[in-house]
């Protein structure tokens, strides 16, 4: 009788440490990527959301021919005007809270209406900072709040786009 030998099948150490290796690597490369394509559609949605409250207040304004108070005299940043219809990015019940909306100075003849990024989201270090948009249709970044530009211009440029 001769003895046969089953030769052994499966991958050697060599082998798995080059899987791990480029497992690695391309998780590296991938998962920034990912992450900033996902910041990049929540920017877009508080955007998104910062025009449609403008619409909203050019339609209050041509009701009431005044941003600050309708003809009734209730002010724009009761609860049932402006934050009934957007408090929020993304609205209410439509997943987590990453930007609250918000109204700021109303008066007569302008307003100036703000996304600020919510403590604790996903969004609250993103390198944009918090947008704004006013009566003029000026898009805005508040000073301060972006990371990683090298002026409030820069930041514009490459986050309203």
């Amino acid at each position: 009788m001769t003895a046969t030998r089953k030769s052994a099948r499966g991958f050697t150490l060599i082998e798995m440490m080059i899987v791990v290796a480029v497992i690695g690597i391309l998780s590296a490369i991938a998962y920034p990527a990912y992450t900033e394509q996902i910041a990049k559609g929540k920017r877009s949605q508080a955007k998104a959301q910062l025009i449609a409250g403008q619409l909203w207040m050019e339609r209050f304004y041509s009701e009431n021919y005044r941003y600050d108070q309708n003809s009734a005299g209730t002010a724009v940043t009761d609860s049932s005007q402006f934050p009934a219809r957007f408090s929020t990015v993304p609205p209410a019940g439509e997943g987590t809270t990453v930007y609250d909306l918000a109204v700021s100075n109303p008066n007569r003849d302008s307003y100036l209406i703000t996304a600020t990024r919510k403590a604790g989201s996903s969004m609250a270090s993103d390198k944009c900072g918090n947008f704004t948009i006013d009566n003029l249709g000026r898009k805005s970044i508040v000073a301060g709040s972006y990371t990683g530009y090298a002026s409030v211009t820069a930041a514009i440029a490459a986050c309203w786009n």
